[in-house]
């Protein structure tokens, strides 16, 4: 009885409109991304060797290489601390803006939208390029110091960390701020503007009612653009320079130049392992909170 009852479940659930139309994005899913990464990792544990690339002979060299070697580590915690960096000043930035376009009644509304999300229609390379252009020794950064005496030197911001921050900063920030837009949108009106008839300042209502509501979509926005910052290759090689090592230039490094295959496997399984146990302590830490910011 409970087989049959099952049997006709699964077929009423198959004969729904929208399931068959899920057959394809999971076969693409599967296709393009689940069996890469299964191959990946299965090469992160075979041999390297020069003239063939790696074999088939089974080892954990690779993963032990990259934690006893202190330059792998320190490249390691410097993604984390890069990572965290961008996230947080793209939140600093983002919010304020977030919260204009939620609530601006502008007709320019759209045209701000698309202002926003130039920098995502020009070729990473290209506005890398741009960003060299501002932060050299003789850019318009430079160039506007020196013209206002606040310094008498170009001063060194190309090959740091803080060009880094800035360039991913410029590319990432519309993943930050549309979905706290889309948050900040759910929040009634009303509730802002009761806080403030009953005597609440603009801080209590932004402490109290506009960050626990919106907190899903900063909890979002923040995920993305902490691992699409850890995975960034072009701007870090570019604007931080031969000194600046990261995840993603040392996995390129390791699998285009030196064509060691196995240990730049190993290398991307343990950044995909970091991103997943820093995102997944962020979701216990914050989700119970969020939870409680739409209860009140």
């Amino acid at each position: 009885m409970q087989s049959t009852l099952a049997e006709s479940k699964a077929v009423a659930l198959w004969q729904r409109p929208h399931v068959p139309l899920l057959f394809l994005p999971v076969l693409f899913f599967f296709a393009f991304l689940v069996v890469p990464q299964l191959y990946m990792l299965a090469v992160s544990f075979f041999t390297y060797k020069p003239m063939e690339i790696f074999t088939t002979d089974i080892t954990i060299e690779n993963y032990l290489r990259f934690v006893k070697d202190p330059f792998y580590r320190r490249v390691l915690l410097y993604t984390v601390w890069l990572a965290f960096s961008v996230t947080f000043f793209s939140l600093l930035l983002g919010y304020p803006l977030s919260y204009f376009l939620a609530r601006t009644r502008s007709s320019k509304k759209g045209f701000y939208i698309f202002l926003l999300l130039v920098p995502l229609m020009v070729g990473i390379i290209v506005r890398t390029y741009g960003w060299i252009v501002l932060l050299g020794r003789e850019g318009l950064v430079n160039n506007l110091l020196i013209g206002l005496n606040l310094t008498a030197t170009p001063v060194k911001i190309l090959n740091t960390h803080t060009a880094v921050v800035v360039g991913i900063v410029e590319v990432l920030m519309p993943y930050m701020v549309l979905p706290i837009v889309s948050a900040i949108q759910k929040i009634p009106v009303s509730l802002e503007e009761a806080a403030s008839s009953l005597g609440a300042n603009r801080w209590y209502v932004f402490v109290h009612i506009l960050i626990p509501q919106s907190l899903p979509g900063v909890l979002s926005g923040s995920i993305i653009v902490f691992t699409l910052t850890a995975g960034a290759i072009v701007t870090p090689a570019l604007l931080g320079g031969p000194k600046i090592h990261t995840m993603g230039t040392l996995i390129y490094q390791l699998m285009i130049s030196s064509l060691n295959w196995p240990f730049g496997s190993a290398t991307a399984f343990i950044l995909l392992l970091m991103e997943f146990v820093i995102v997944l302590l962020v979701l216990n830490v914050l989700l119970p909170v969020t939870r409680r910011g739409r209860k009140t």
